[in-house]
């Protein structure tokens, strides 16, 4: 049974190794000069390419047969639902949002490169809100399919996709510059800050002269 989980876990790494290289500024640079006027249907190609080996894989993952790492009960059955339905639900606000952006459809409809940086709805909470779901949901999705092929593609996408967020955060800054920046600074980027939502929450400000006082009677 060790096999096929090792098969698996290969399975996921290229997936996300052709993901990122399909998606590089450097091949797609090489992919515009030779697809020319053609390169507007490229998203649209990548979009597919990546939703049919996505399918594949997942495919795979349902044909094993996995160890379980724990045996689930009526509450964290309960408990788990509730995770990932959270998970799954910000995840479809945010794809219905990016739909057209996403799929390449945007692309073929309006001929212009340049994307808008979205700081409104859910991008108000955190920098990366379908990522942030993503991960509440698959995770989630494990307390109730507590397996171990479950846990081995939720490891592989979330240490894939935090690493690609660095590179995404150098991406943005260098497209959208002190615009990003200043949004870096105020919104986190995948776990959210309560208190910047919740004033009561927040500690009170300290007066000029406090700290020194507490000093010194802490002295």
């Amino acid at each position: 049974m060790i096999a096929p989980h090792i098969i698996l876990a290969t399975g996921w790494i290229l997936f996300c190794v052709f993901h990122s290289v399909l998606a590089s500024l450097r091949f797609k640079k090489i992919v515009e000069t030779r697809m020319r006027y053609q390169y507007k249907f490229y998203r649209l190609y990548y979009t597919l390419f990546a939703l049919a080996s996505f399918t594949l894989v997942l495919i795979y993952q349902f044909t094993i047969t996995s160890y379980s790492l724990f045996t689930p009960t009526r509450l964290s059955l309960k408990l788990g639902i509730i995770v990932a339905g959270f998970g799954l639900t910000i995840m479809c606000l945010c794809i219905v949002k990016y739909f057209m952006q996403l799929s390449g459809l945007k692309g073929l409809i309006e001929n212009r490169k340049e994307n808008a940086l979205m700081i409104t709805g859910v991008h108000r909470i955190v920098r990366h809100p379908l990522y942030a779901g993503t991960f509440i949901f698959i995770w989630g999705l494990l307390i109730v399919y507590p397996y171990l092929s479950l846990f081995i593609t939720d490891a592989i996408i979330t240490i894939y996709t935090l690493i690609g967020l660095k590179f995404e955060e150098k991406k943005m800054e260098r497209e959208f510059g002190d615009a990003y920046k200043s949004y870096q600074q105020s919104v986190p980027m995948i776990i959210p800050r309560p208190p910047l939502y919740f004033p009561q929450w927040r500690k009170p400000a300290r007066k000029p002269g406090e700290e020194a006082i507490d000093k010194i009677e802490n002295f």
